[in-house]
């Protein structure tokens, strides 16, 4: 861990009032006893941290302050027109080259300030990046004729003023086609006219369609931002677009069935390509599950045997993979642990591949497999360190010096990412750092042990023990190149499925929770791999046929590639601009298109 300066972050003390007194008075005594050491160096590094802090902040203010001086000294220099240079322009004129506090930054000026100053916090033009633009031109003749202010200089060519206008909108924008109609008073045969072929895209019925991009949406709203199909079809319905949740659950379902090779081409790429995973479970609520879990207790009861070997538990199981190409998310719900979510994927990987790092935390049924002799076994060190956290108030010493031991791991994890190091060379740099401060935190865990200093009933004899038992797959990061440090990456997905689940409250079926890995697998992957999900989502479905066929040129990945190079399909104008030509049909008088909206996910 780092500072924003690049020093190593001083770890937090955790120490009672009355324990830094009792420190404080066995200074006064010159008694200070082995175990204070951590907690003084700790303390100490902390006051050479702020003391570092002050020092920089005001050599900063100093530099400043004389860069500023020496500018506003500087004499102006006065072209072949007799006008001043840019610095005098600047100083003179009230619309100077930095921006304002009241005005937006150009799409060209990065949020940190020209200068490399700290950001002011605003986000600068260039971060709206599915904002539409508009341009405003000068009068012919502005630039070149002489400035009307001071009769004496001309006028040149300046940076664009660049202002975003935020408009509100409903998540959904409903449009109206109307086709005249013909019908012959003889045969009843009816003639209508012609619209564009855009209006008929998308999943719906003949009186209704539903665009890709709401499909898209409508994905991402519920799935990732966990909003429910109840509410999302009271909150449309004030808005005059109703969006009923059967409509809504319909639509996802018919999205899910066209994105299937899609998911299927994402999970056979983790399975086959990836170098590593890391796999957790969280707890989910599916309604049918509950019920048969009820159904079989009950009737055990029934017939008086035993309950205790009914899994009662429903888990949403998350695994993150390490690909040559990206990461890829993959999600999946119902009576099962990650242990056996293992079983699964190992069974379909290559017997000709390489052993496969799994990472995970020290739970019993997360090696719960048959696969171990083609698995190389990983154990999180951010859980083992979170054990010492839980325990801080009441053993200070043992939680400074494992933070010590850790902070100074994850630096050196740090350095080498910076470094750009290769797996090998990450993997002995660690041997050479990080593994004697490891071998450190395993002798003060057993010394507790061996000195009888912990007991079983005692708290810290969870963490002691975590350290000692899971200590190979601990320090596997020094044997084996690639292994990751922490499961924080699979800890930091999971926060989609326990999102929906606070939002949502359940999956009424298992079908539900099937259509729900699927979407966040997707939703998930394209967000890892730096792709926009509702673009993404909604290119997909509009080519699912082609998708269907050749699911690979549709993963995250190659379509990222796709749009760098520009081959992605074109957006609709916006309808402000667009001058639909009417389309007339047999037997029709005539038929005027209304504008094709598409709707986009803003940025987050």
């Amino acid at each position: 861990m780092t500072s924003p300066k690049g020093r190593p972050e001083t770890e937090r003390v955790e120490i009672t009032l009355d324990g830094l007194c009792d420190l404080r008075h066995r200074i006064d005594q010159k008694q200070l006893e082995p175990g204070d050491w951590p907690i003084v160096g700790a303390l100490v590094s902390k006051q050479i941290g702020r003391a570092e802090d002050r020092q920089q902040r005001m050599a900063a203010k100093v530099a400043a302050a004389a860069a500023a001086a020496e500018k506003d000294t500087e004499e102006p220099v006065a072209d072949t027109n007799g006008s001043s240079d840019a610095a005098t322009d600047s100083a003179s004129s009230p619309d100077t080259s930095t921006p304002s506090a009241s005005e937006p930054e150009s799409a060209d000026t990065p949020s940190g300030g020209a200068n490399g100053r700290k950001g002011h916090g605003r986000n600068g033009a260039s971060a709206y990046r599915s904002a539409e633009h508009f341009h405003y031109t000068l009068p012919s003749g502005v630039i070149g004729a002489p400035c009307d202010a001071c009769k004496q200089g001309n006028m040149t060519h300046y940076r664009d003023k660049t202002i975003v206008r935020i408009k509100g909108q409903p998540l959904f924008a409903a449009e109206q086609h109307h086709y005249e109609q013909g019908r012959c008073r003889n045969c009843g045969r009816i003639v209508r006219a012609e619209g564009p072929a855009y209006v008929q895209e998308g999943f719906g019925t003949d009186y209704i369609r539903y665009d890709w991009s709401a499909c898209a949406f409508l994905m991402v709203m519920h799935y990732f931002s966990s909003s429910p199909f109840k509410r999302l079809d009271s909150l449309h319905d004030g808005w005059g677009v109703p969006m009923s949740d059967a409509n809504q659950w319909e639509l996802v379902d018919q999205g899910d069935d066209a994105l299937l090779p899609l998911y299927r081409a994402i999970e056979n790429h983790a399975i086959r390509k990836s170098t590593n995973f890391r796999i957790d479970d969280t707890q989910s609520v599916v309604i049918s599950l509950k019920k048969q879990i009820d159904a079989e207790i009950a009737a055990l009861r029934a017939l008086g045997e035993s309950t205790k070997d009914v899994r009662t538990g429903i888990n949403a199981t998350g695994s993150y993979w390490e690909t040559p190409q990206g990461p890829v998310v993959l999600y999946c719900t119902g009576r099962h642990h990650a242990g056996e979510i293992v079983d699964q994927v190992m069974r379909r990987r290559l017997l000709s591949s390489p052993k496969l790092v799994k990472c995970t935390d020290g739970a019993s049924k997360n090696f719960d497999h048959e696969h171990a002799d083609k698995l190389i076994e990983v154990t999180c060190n951010a859980h083992a360190f979170l054990k010492f956290r839980d325990i801080r108030d009441k053993y200070p010493a043992e939680y400074a010096e494992a933070g010590q031991v850790y902070d100074l791991v994850f630096h050196n994890n740090d350095k080498a990412k910076a470094l750009g190091l290769h797996p090998v060379e990450r993997m002995l740099y660690h041997r050479q750092h990080s593994k004697p401060a490891m071998l450190k935190l395993k002798a003060m865990c057993d010394e507790r042990i061996a000195g009888k200093r912990v007991e079983p009933n005692s708290p810290l004899w969870e963490p002691v023990t975590f350290v000692i038992n899971q200590w190979e797959r601990l320090v596997r990061f020094c044997e084996v190149p690639g292994v990751p440090l922490d499961t924080n990456l699979v800890e930091q997905a999971l926060i989609m499925p326990v999102r929906y689940l606070a939002g949502s409250f359940n999956y009424k079926t298992e079908n539900g929770a099937v259509v729900g890995d699927h979407s966040m697998s997707i939703i998930a992957t394209a967000r890892a791999n730096d792709v926009e999900p509702v673009a993404y989502i909604t290119d997909c479905l509009r080519n699912h046929e082609d998708l269907a066929k050749r699911p690979e040129h549709y993963l995250p990945w190659v379509y990222r590639q796709r749009c760098k190079q520009g081959d992605s399909p074109p957006r609709a104008p916006p309808s402000e601009l667009r001058d639909p030509a009417p389309e007339i049909g047999e037997g029709a008088t005539g038929g005027v298109a209304a504008p094709d909206q598409d709707l986009q996910l803003a940025g987050e």
